[in-house]
């Protein structure tokens, strides 16, 4: 394969040439080759196309150069030179990070926030975070005056019912009464704070 992937691992500016960048490029082989390029878009860490010596591009056959001074063993293409639909002459063709070193350049221009190969398929076999569990809504209803109402009977019925019971023991028999810490006695005349209904003493369930 003369077209393929490779990762810029250094890219330096060539002393005394404003544009051209000297790189040191991963193309999957036993030691990266060394390639002269102007082209703006490429820094270290990025994948690039290269046409590898042997290559032909538009016609004409890549050969060692020497281009700034600095020997050069390949070409930097251009999505025109590999027939990509998009992508600016005189801008390396750059592909996602689901091409590996010395893959073979891909036929048409690739996203560039594609997927490797593979995500898709582990991030079905394993649910999100929080998977199964109830979701609290963000904001809570408020209670109506209804249901305050409704909330405060049943807090009284509630209380009425543990000081019938706590009353019933007879013979001055004393019991907790509830809430409050009152106690009842004998079943006498409930003046426990228990049965102080809501808003002040005497005042029934509403």
């Amino acid at each position: 394969m003369s077209r393929v992937v490779g990762l810029v691992r250094e890219c330096e500016p060539v002393a005394g040439k404003d544009k051209l960048k000297r790189l040191s490029v991963d193309v999957g082989g036993a030691a990266p080759v060394q390639l002269v390029t102007n082209a703006p878009n490429v820094e270290a860490g990025k994948r690039i196309v290269v046409a590898l010596v042997g290559a032909e591009v538009g016609g004409v056959a890549v050969r060692r150069a020497t281009v700034g001074g600095v020997p050069s063993e390949g070409m930097v293409c251009d999505a025109t030179m590999l027939g990509w639909t998009g992508g600016g002459a005189g801008l390396a063709a750059l592909v996602p990070a689901s091409y590996a070193p010395g893959d073979a350049a891909p036929p048409t221009r690739p996203r560039l926030d594609e997927r490797p190969p593979g995500a898709g398929a582990g991030a079905a076999s394993e649910p999100p975070p929080g998977a199964g569990r109830e979701v609290e809504p963000l904001f809570a209803k408020k209670p109506s005056r209804d249901d305050k109402k409704a909330a405060a009977a049943a807090r009284k019925a509630e209380r009425d019912a543990k000081k019938a019971a706590a009353g019933g023991g007879g013979d001055g028999a004393s019991e907790p009464a509830g809430e409050g810490g009152a106690r009842a006695e004998g079943g006498g005349e409930g003046e426990a704070d228990g049965a102080v209904g809501e808003g002040g003493q005497g005042k029934g369930a509403e």
